[in-house]
């Protein structure tokens, strides 16, 4: 339903009434439904625009264990780089490298989800922020990055190359 009033297909396109099922089934940790909700929250579709519930699900999003399924695991794994991208370019929130760090480590564990290509990037981009960090504030951020999986990191070693 969600997607039927948002694209129109079948009934009248009726935004607000979209993200009113898509919240419905966000609450349920549906990785699509949590997707979109972030992005109507960030802009103002079928809501009030709201960095702040837009960052809250956002957490939530990128808080959710990697499915099998790479469609899904792939908006999760998405929505973890984009916090990462988020923090580091201060888009939509303050700029905080530390926090981008986190987000990248995090993102690191599911990067197999993007091309070889992509992932190739993204190390380059980890790079440049550990530069702007100390070697405590690095080793804090795995700690959080941990503390926000509820679970160790299984990809350190990987973080410098690509995941296949």
């Amino acid at each position: 339903m969600m997607m039927a009033y948002s694209d129109g297909k079948g009934v009248e396109p009726n935004y607000p009434k979209a993200f009113e099922y898509a919240m419905k089934c966000a609450l349920n940790n549906d990785a699509t439904c949590m997707f979109n909700v972030v992005t109507a929250y960030k802009d103002g579709i079928g809501t009030e625009k709201s960095k702040g519930k837009m960052l809250e699900w956002a957490y939530k999003l990128g808080k959710l264990k990697n499915p099998e399924n790479l469609n899904l695991s792939g908006r999760i794994t998405s929505a973890r780089l984009n916090l990462a991208y988020m923090f580091r370019d201060g888009i939509d929130l303050e700029k905080d490298i530390y926090k981008s760090y986190v987000w990248f480590l995090i993102y690191n564990e599911n990067k197999r989800d993007f091309s070889v290509f992509q992932q190739d990037d993204v190390v380059k981009e980890i790079q440049e922020v550990e530069k702007k960090l100390t070697k405590k504030q690095k080793s804090e951020a795995i700690t959080e990055a941990e503390k926000i999986l509820e679970r160790k990191l299984l990809n350190l070693s990987n973080l410098y190359k690509s995941d296949i």
